[in-house]
C-alpha cells in the first residue's frame, strides 16, 4: 500500500501506520500504512471485513482467515478465499462431540454421520478436501494424508486456521513441530502447554520439550521433558549444557563442570582427587584441604604428588598420590610445589 489516500483511509477506518526503513543501506524513513486485521486493503482503501471476522484477506470481502471468539471458519471449498464465519461447534445433527477449544472457539472432534469426519474442526464428507483423511471410523479420522496433520479426531492444515496457529510444520499426516504454547501428544491430542513452555508433551510445568530464548530445559538424566528455568536456577546438582540444564552424575555433588566431574560437594562432603566422588572423609595418603571459596576437597599430603591420567579439556584431578622423587612422580606432569598439599 502507499500514498496519501491509503494513509487517510487507514487512519479513519482503523488502519495502523508504521515507520519502516526503505533500502538496506538507506537511513531514509517513510510512513507506510497498513490496514488493521479487521479491515482489508481494496485499491488503497481499508474496508471492513464481514461481521465476526477477526482477520480477512486483502482485496476479498468474504476471504476471512480467522474468526472472532465464538465463531469458526466454515470451509465449503478447499480454498479459504470464500470462507465465512459461522457459530462455533455445538452438539447437533452433524457433530457428536465438541471436544476442542482454540482461541475461545469450540471445534468438532467427532461427527455423527459415519461418512463424515472433522476437517479443520468442521464435519465434511470424506470425498471432499482431496481425501485428507486416509482412515476414519465412527465419525473421526484416525490417519491423515501428508497434506494435513491429525489432531483430536480430525485433519487440520498449516495453511488454514485453526491449524495454522497450532502447527508450524506438518509431515506424514502428523504435526512435526508445534507452535509456541502448544503441543500434540503421540496419539494426536492437542495440549495447551504451561505458560513457561514453548512446546510440551502434556500440560504442566514439568512436561516442556522446548523453552523460550534465555531459558534452559531442566530435566532428569535420560528424560525427554522437564521444566523451563533461568540460567541462575541451574544450580545445586545441575549444570548447563547448551540449552539444557542436566543433573550431575556424582551423588552428593553440588556443582559440576559436566555430568561426571564434580567441582564442589554438598554439605560436609569432600571432592575426591579424581573429581568423580563425594566423600565423607579423605583416606590414605591424602589430607583434607580448603580452597578459595570454601570448597572442601581431598589434597595430597606433604611429600606426595597427585598422580593419574589427565583428560584433555576438563583436566580432572588424578586418582592417586605418589611420593616425591619416585619414577611415577617424575613422569607425571603436575603443578605446584612439593612442599604444599597438592590437588588439581
Amino acid at each position: 500500500m502507499g500514498g496519501p489516500a491509503v494513509k487517510a483511509a487507514a487512519e479513519t477506518l482503523g488502519g495502523a501506520c508504521t515507520e519502516v526503513t526503505e533500502g538496506s543501506e538507506s537511513t531514509e524513513v517513510s510512513c507506510r500504512c497498513v490496514c488493521k486485521p479487521t479491515f482489508y486493503n481494496s485499491s488503497g482503501t481499508c474496508i471492513s471485513c464481514t461481521d465476526s471476522c477477526a482477520v480477512c484477506k486483502d482485496g476479498t470481502l468474504t476471504g476471512c482467515q480467522q474468526c472472532s471468539p465464538g465463531k469458526i471458519l466454515s470451509f465449503s471449498i478447499v480454498s479459504s478465499e470464500s470462507a465465512d464465519c459461522v457459530d462455533q461447534c455445538s452438539v447437533s445433527s452433524e457433530c457428536a462431540e465438541c471436544g476442542i477449544t482454540i482461541d475461545g472457539s469450540r471445534y468438532c472432534t467427532r461427527c455423527k454421520d459415519a461418512s463424515t469426519y472433522p476437517f479443520n474442526g468442521v464435519c465434511i464428507l470424506n470425498t471432499q478436501r482431496d481425501a485428507y483423511c486416509t482412515s476414519k471410523a465412527n465419525g473421526v479420522c484416525t490417519t491423515c494424508s501428508s497434506g494435513a496433520f491429525l489432531m483430536n479426531g480430525g485433519c487440520y492444515t498449516t495453511e488454514h486456521y485453526p491449524g495454522s496457529t497450532i502447527c508450524g510444520k506438518q509431515s506424514n499426516g502428523k504435526c512435526e513441530k508445534t507452535k509456541e504454547g502448544y503441543g500434540i501428544s503421540p496419539d494426536g491430542k492437542l495440549l495447551e502447554c504451561d505458560p513457561t513452555c514453548l512446546a510440551c508433551t502434556a500440560p504442566g510445568p514439568g512436561r516442556c520439550t522446548r523453552c523460550p530464548s534465555g531459558a534452559l530445559l531442566k530435566r532428569a538424566s535420560g528424560a525427554a521433558t522437564g521444566s523451563c528455568v533461568g540460567l541462575n536456577a541451574c544450580v545445586d546438582g545441575y549444570y548447563a549444557d547448551g540449552d539444557a540444564c542436566l543433573p550431575c552424575a556424582t551423588p552428593g555433588c553440588k556443582t559440576c563442570g559436566h555430568a561426571s566431574f564434580c567441582t564442589e560437594c554438598a554439605g560436609e562432603l569432600f571432592v575426591s582427587l579424581d573429581g568423580r566422588s563425594c566423600l565423607g572423609e579423605c583416606t590414605g595418603n591424602k589430607v583434607v584441604g580448603e580452597v578459595p571459596g570454601g570448597v572442601r576437597r581431598c589434597w595430597c599430603e606433604r611429600g606426595f604428588y597427585s598422580h593419574g591420567p589427565r583428560v584433555a579439556r576438563i583436566n580432572p584431578p588424578p586418582r592417586s598420590c605418589v611420593k616425591t622423587g619416585t619414577n611415577q612422580a617424575r613422569s607425571t606432569s603436575v603443578t605446584g610445589s612439593p612442599s604444599s598439599p597438592q590437588s588439581v
